[in-house]
């Protein structure tokens, strides 16, 4: 009997494409997210490489002693130790002390990673999990402050700075080169997110001791259309250039790694929610790491649901999350803690939600949703 006249019966996930591969889409990523680390590196300076390297080598680092640790088979070739340390240093500021970096990537690769069982059986994406764990931990004062734009231009581009805590006022910082120099001329300032969350979006002239950080302003001093779209704005190094965001997120599209319907679910539902209730729409869609997240980190394959029908609802919930949080908690910015709460929701949604197969009927309620056609399998190629 031939090969191609018996019945092979295989575990999942069942890929379809000869190059459907982890190291694959991970190199993809980390091809989408270039631009935006280039365009970083235009803005904050050398900082940006700095922070990179530390995090890329840390996050490598814990991942060999883990699996060593655990043992188990070593995967740092499948390069998702990198995708998961270049998205957590994108969500840091330009200036956080590279000990915090290191201790970020560790939570991130070490425990989000590899304590929960390794690839594919993390429950949390490991950047967000780490990013999380900091906003709550008394570190969280070295990676909530922001510098303006071109910063660099006061100290030197290659000159490493980092935010340190002002011993003579509690709860303010100060910027300082690794030899411990301050440097005056380098000051926190305000983002686009914590303008609108203060209320100083709404007066006519923004006045205040915080420089608004954008290098284009309108007549009030408020950030304009071209620096929130530029980049051209105070904040965490990955979020700031939506353009460079999108053409990542549209190479991702076109080599199919991604699905589209998680993007476009975030942003409509974000969107069409502060058209509605007038809430800037445009200047809120701009601001903070709404592309970055619904294209870079919602996306991740493991965390986020099976079926199309999953992945709308994964979508149109993490908008709505990011949509309460921006306007009625404490802190100007949640895409990261909505992605982190819907990564649990995601086993409710696979669970419940998803396509009821081979006699299964699970919540009748949910299954009366209407199923999402599924397309059929590309022909498997004949080897040569």
């Amino acid at each position: 009997m031939k090969m191609a006249d018996k019945m092979l019966v295989t575990v999942s996930p069942h890929l379809h494409k000869k190059d459907e591969t982890i190291k694959r889409a991970m190199k993809d990523v980390l091809i989408a997210l270039t631009p935006a680390a280039v365009w970083a590196l235009v803005v904050f300076g050398f900082n940006v490489v700095y922070i990179l390297a530390v995090s890329c080598i840390t996050a490598a680092l814990s991942e060999v002693v883990m699996r060593k640790i655990l043992r188990r088979k070593p995967t740092l070739g499948d390069y998702s130790a990198m995708v998961t340390a270049v998205i957590f240093a994108f969500l840091l500021p330009p200036t956080t002390p590279l000990w915090v970096v290191a201790i970020g990537a560790f939570l991130a690769v070490g425990i989000g990673k590899e304590l929960f069982g390794g690839l594919g059986k993390n429950i949390f994406n490991p950047a967000i999990f780490a990013r999380v764990l900091l906003w709550f931990s008394p570190l969280a004062v070295y990676t909530t402050k922001f510098v303006k734009p071109f910063y660099w231009k006061a100290s030197g581009f290659f000159t490493p700075i980092a935010t340190s805590i002002n011993e003579g006022a509690v709860g303010r910082v100060v910027y300082k080169t690794l030899a411990g120099n301050p440097v005056a001329d380098v000051a926190s300032a305000a983002t686009p997110l914590s303008l609108l969350k203060s209320g100083k979006w709404l007066p006519e002239v923004v006045s205040g001791p915080t420089p608004v950080g954008a290098t284009w302003v309108t007549s009030g001093g408020k950030p304009n259309f071209w620096s929130l779209f530029l980049g051209l704005k105070s904040g965490c190094i990955g979020e700031v250039c939506i353009l460079a965001l999108l053409i990542g997120g549209a190479y991702l599209l076109w080599r199919r790694t991604i699905d589209w319907r998680i993007p476009a679910g975030i942003i409509g539902t974000f969107f069409l929610l502060t058209l509605v209730t007038w809430h800037h729409p445009i200047y809120n869609l701009l601001s903070g790491g709404l592309f970055l997240g619904a294209f870079f980190m919602a996306t991740d394959w493991v965390t986020s649901p099976v079926t199309r029908r999953g992945k709308l609802i994964f979508a149109v919930g993490i908008g709505a999350t990011v949509f309460v949080m921006r306007f009625w908690s404490l802190r100007p910015e949640g895409m990261a803690i909505a992605i982190f709460l819907w990564n649990i929701g995601t086993l409710v949604i696979d669970r419940y939600i998803a396509v009821p197969r081979f006699g299964e009927v699970g919540a009748r309620v949910f299954n009366k949703l209407p199923a999402m056609p599924e397309p059929a399998p590309e022909p498997a190629r004949k080897q040569a």
